[in-house]
């Protein structure tokens, strides 16, 4: 169940960031991915690469079937 989880988390995170962030939501968890990667932070920088993709599938209507993130 740990995968369940995740898709779980990384939903509720997506969901939070673009009640937040609104239309900036991408381009906010893309910044903090790059600040990740600046220092040398490669798990959260992958992390955060997630959370940007997830928002731009949802900006695309591409997000997973049957989710409903806001």
């Amino acid at each position: 169940m740990p995968e369940q989880d995740a898709t779980t988390n990384l939903d509720e995170t997506v969901r939070r960031f673009i009640m937040r962030y609104g239309d900036d939501a991408l381009g906010e968890a893309q910044r903090r991915m790059r600040e990740l990667v600046d220092a040398g932070d490669t798990d959260g920088a992958e992390t955060w690469r997630r959370v940007a993709a997830a928002i731009a599938a949802v900006h695309t209507g591409a997000g997973r079937r049957g989710k409903k993130l806001h």
